[in-house]
């Protein structure tokens, strides 16, 4: 039992390698095929969503720059 315990966990992870494994070339793959103009596209897009961000961010100054902290006694 203890072995067969200890077997199976190491073929969960083995099994889950396997799949994460798949998973990076399989994105690999898809990086590869993608073209520039697809690339160009999306980072195009990114921009222009950060532009949008960029309206709406604010930077408030924080006048209340008091840091403090509270003991709590561990034992008495």
């Amino acid at each position: 039992p203890i072995f067969e315990a200890k077997f199976d966990s190491n073929m969960a992870f083995l099994q889950k390698t396997k799949e994460q494994i798949e998973e990076d070339e399989s994105r690999a793959l898809k990086r590869i095929n993608e073209t520039l103009a697809e690339r160009a596209t999306k980072r195009q897009k990114l921009d222009e969503e950060v532009e949008e961000f960029k309206i709406h961010l604010q930077i408030v100054p924080n006048e209340d720059d008091d840091v403090y902290t509270e003991a709590t006694p561990l034992a008495r």
